[in-house]
């Protein structure tokens, strides 16, 4: 990552989310205004569950996780965050406080957008709205999804739905990258980590997917649908 200041402003940035393409020149110098952005390195918290909500954050480069903090140290992950996901509610929007936990899993430059400016150019810019809440409401169908996926399918069904998204969604190829751990793959599917690497083994022996160091490469994609639609 060029580690040089990449956010200078909205208006000309070479990055910009497709999101903000919609908007005016003066509705981009009103998202603007406090706007900064900050490089994280691998491992860095970005936000932390419990504290003041009054920013959302859009990630311009690299790769995080969000997740949930729980009881006796585990950790529910609830996304892999890529650019351009912009990431704030639902703590941003009710409680005022951040719901969930952000940390920095490569090098990564995230942009913090201060709320009341974000919520301001939402009622000037109708478009932007629209595009905001299907953003939203996409999110929210999946997290039923993961409930779905978490609550009523077997640890074999809930390590194939990880590896579909991961590899359609996320990644956008058969290769799940070696930044995604093992503790990653069970912090995920709400499993042990020695679960999850029983489960990829045998994924592996029966030549479902290919494991190569961390990388995990997937080979039968019909067969994991297979699993999936089975639970």
């Amino acid at each position: 990552m060029n580690k040089q200041k990449l956010c200078e402003g909205c208006d000309n940035c070479s990055k910009k989310s497709p999101l903000f393409e919609i908007l005016s020149e003066d509705e981009l110098t009103i998202v603007n205004k406090d706007r900064y952005s900050v490089h994280f390195h691998q491992g860095e918290m970005i936000l932390k569950q419990g504290t003041a909500a009054n920013t959302l954050i859009s990630v311009v480069e690299g790769f995080a996780r969000k997740y949930v903090e729980g009881f006796n140290d585990r950790n529910l992950i609830l996304d892999f965050l890529k650019p351009w996901q912009l990431v704030g509610a639902p703590g941003v929007h009710n409680t005022g406080k951040h719901s969930f936990s952000v940390v920095a899993m490569t090098e990564t430059l995230v942009c913090f957008l201060n709320v009341d400016n974000f919520n301001e150019v939402l009622g000037l810019n109708s478009d932007f709205a629209k595009l905001y809440i299907k953003l939203c409401s996409t999110n929210y169908g999946r997290s039923l999804e993961r409930m779905v996926s978490l609550s009523q399918k077997q640890m074999h069904g809930r390590v194939a739905d990880a590896l579909i998204y991961l590899s359609k969604d996320i990644f956008e190829s058969s290769c799940v990258g070696s930044i995604i751990s093992r503790q990653d793959i069970a912090d995920y599917t709400s499993m042990s980590k020695d679960s999850a690497i029983r489960i990829l083994k045998e994924f592996e022996r029966d030549k479902i997917i290919l494991l190569e160091g961390r990388c995990i490469e997937v080979l039968d994609i019909q067969r994991l649908n297979s699993i999936s639609l089975k639970g």
